[in-house]
C-alpha cells in the first residue's frame, strides 16, 4: 500500500509540469480565421510613432565684452544659451564669469580677418590674418585662448577671409585642440574651411546653421526663425548665431512662447552632450 502511494505521488510530480506547460503554451496562441496559430511569445509590440517632433536650438550670442547691460538683457530671456566673448574688451572677463554663473556656456569669440579689411581698422583688438607669420599667429592665439580660462569653446569673430586659408586654420585648430576647446565655425564665408580642418584635426566641432539677425529687421527675423525651427525639427538639433542687439532681444522676448511650442533651447555644452 505504501509502495502504491509513493508510485502515485511520483507520477503526479512528473505529470504536473507537463500539463502546466501545455496549458500555458495553448494560452500563448490565438486562432486566426484559417485555423492556423500565431505564437504570441514571438509577437513584437508595435511602437506608436510620436507625431510631434521637437527640435533643439543652441543659440550663440556673439560680440559680447563691451557692455554688461547686454548680458543683463540676455539673462532676462530666461532660456539656456551660449555667449561668445571677444577678448581684450572692457568687461570681457567679467561678462564671461557672470555668464557662467548664470548657467550659460561661454565661448571665446576669436577675431579673424574679414575680406573687408576696413571693418578692423577701428577695432580695439588684434585680428589673426594670413598676413601674419606663424609665430605672430601663435602669439595672438596664446593670449586670446588664455584670456578667458573658463571658456569651453571658440568660434570665429568675422573671419570671411581668414577661414578660407587652410594653412592659417591648421595653426588655429592646433592651438584650440591643445587647449581642449570646442570649435564652432560661424560660417561667415560660404568658402570657409574652418569646420573641415577642425573636424579632420579631431576637435569636437560644429558649425552655424544660420544667423537669426543678419538683417536688423523684425520681418526678416520672423521668417528666419521659422526656417530655423523647421531645420531643427528635421536635423534634431542645430547651432544658430545671433547678436545682443536690442531688436534681436526684443524679438525673442516677444516670440518665445510660440517658438518654445515647437523647439527647445539648449546650450552648446548640451548640444555636444558634454
Amino acid at each position: 500500500m505504501a509502495r502504491f502511494i509513493r508510485v502515485t505521488f511520483f507520477i503526479i510530480l512528473i505529470a504536473t509540469p507537463i500539463f502546466f506547460y501545455k496549458s500555458v503554451n495553448r494560452n500563448n496562441h490565438v486562432t486566426t480565421n484559417n485555423n492556423s496559430f500565431i505564437d504570441l511569445t514571438e509577437v513584437v509590440p508595435l511602437k506608436i510613432k510620436n507625431t510631434q517632433v521637437r527640435g533643439q536650438i543652441a543659440i550663440i550670442f556673439d560680440d559680447l565684452g563691451g557692455s554688461l547691460e547686454e548680458l543683463r538683457q540676455l539673462y532676462k530671456l530666461n532660456i539656456p544659451l551660449t555667449i561668445s566673448v571677444i577678448p581684450d574688451l572692457k568687461f570681457s572677463r567679467n561678462i564671461a564669469h557672470i555668464g557662467a554663473r548664470c548657467g550659460f556656456s561661454v565661448f571665446i569669440h576669436l577675431p579673424l580677418a574679414p575680406e573687408d579689411r576696413s571693418k578692423i581698422e577701428s577695432a580695439k583688438y588684434r585680428f589673426i590674418s594670413s598676413d601674419l607669420s606663424k609665430r605672430e599667429v601663435e602669439a595672438i592665439l596664446r593670449r586670446y585662448l588664455n584670456y578667458i580660462r573658463i571658456a569651453i569653446g571658440v568660434n570665429n569673430h568675422m573671419g570671411s577671409e581668414a577661414t578660407q586659408d587652410r594653412r592659417l586654420m591648421e595653426i588655429v585648430m592646433k592651438a584650440v585642440k591643445n587647449k581642449g576647446l570646442i570649435f564652432v565655425d560661424s560660417k561667415t564665408s560660404a568658402n570657409s574651411v574652418a569646420y573641415e580642418v577642425a573636424n579632420s584635426s579631431g576637435l569636437v566641432c560644429g558649425y552655424n546653421e544660420g544667423f537669426l539677425d543678419s538683417l536688423d529687421d523684425t520681418a526678416f527675423m520672423e521668417e528666419r526663425i521659422e526656417e530655423l525651427i523647421l531645420k531643427a525639427q528635421s536635423k534634431g538639433k542645430i547651432i544658430v548665431i545671433a547678436h545682443p542687439k536690442k531688436s534681436t532681444v526684443d524679438f525673442l522676448r516677444n516670440n518665445l512662447p510660440r517658438i518654445e511650442e515647437k523647439v527647445d533651447f539648449i546650450t552648446v555644452k548640451d548640444y555636444f552632450d558634454l
